[in-house]
């Protein structure tokens, strides 16, 4: 299917009739993840999340497909959230908040296993739902690095419903792999996908380090041509992903 074909390809927007349409060429679902938090002053605060359902859209339009919408919850502290594992004072004058908000449990998130075990449940029910919908292939993108963590819940979900799932990032998907915090390659990427979220303009000057809280090559050295390179990558390795997803999901049907 040719990337311009401009076919909605976003569950929430779709019709019975074009579900059904749609899922019988491809009975593949895909699955953004993301949190909200610090990805620099270039960047927007969901950038996981943007990143990663601005890919899927971009593979669905181009190998066929739906897109779930994406789970934003995190959860925040529990999931190598950059403001509590990685604090910079520059973060909460960003958003023009205390420093309290950070710096203590004021608002009482509770502890990293519960938050964990909350995830998991969301997580679980999310991928549930996409089975209820008759597909027969799950792609997970975790826009949010760490969330890769949960592969034990897609494991589990595979083995208990025999839909095959992957979980991971977009960034292990290619012979050089890319990712980082904020830095060149989810700058890039993102810049790519959504342009008008990005704002050049914040970018250092040529030869200036990284802002705080941003981990990876220097965003000063971020150009069109290599955001463009740099997607390109991203979306064909997960159309050879998503491809495996469903040769194996035709072999389960064959059994």
């Amino acid at each position: 299917m040719p990337e311009s074909d401009h076919i909605e390809r976003q569950m929430e927007r779709l019709r019975p009739d074009q579900l059904r349409n749609l899922r019988s060429q491809v009975a593949l679902a895909y699955l953004p993840l993301g949190i909200l938090e610090w990805h620099g002053p270039q960047n927007p605060l969901g950038l996981d999340g943007v990143k990663a359902h601005a890919l899927c859209v971009r593979a669905a339009a181009r190998s066929g497909g739906v897109v779930f919408p994406t789970l934003y919850y995190g959860p925040p502290p529990a999931a190598n959230y950059l403001e509590v594992d990685s604090y910079d004072p520059a973060f909460p004058q960003a958003y023009g908040v205390p420093q309290e908000h950070y710096t203590t449990d004021m608002f009482r998130f509770g502890s990293r296993v519960d938050q964990w075990h909350l995830f998991d449940r969301v997580l679980d029910q999310a991928l549930r739902q996409i089975a209820r919908f008759g597909f027969k292939a799950i792609f997970v993108l975790a826009g949010h690095y760490p969330l890769n963590n949960q592969r034990a819940i897609t494991m589990s979900f595979q083995r208990d419903v025999q839909i095959p799932v992957w979980l991971g990032h977009e960034g292990e998907l290619n012979d050089s792999p890319g990712g980082d915090h904020a830095a060149q390659w989810e700058t890039s990427v993102t810049w790519a996908l959504e342009p008008d979220t990005v704002n050049p303009d914040a970018f250092p000057e040529h030869g200036q380090p990284n802002p705080p809280g941003v981990f990876g090559k220097p965003v000063a050295d971020v150009t069109p041509e290599l955001a463009q390179k740099n997607l390109e990558q991203c979306l064909e390795g997960i159309a050879r992903k998503t491809n495996e997803l469903l040769v194996e999901a035709a072999d389960l049907a064959g059994r």
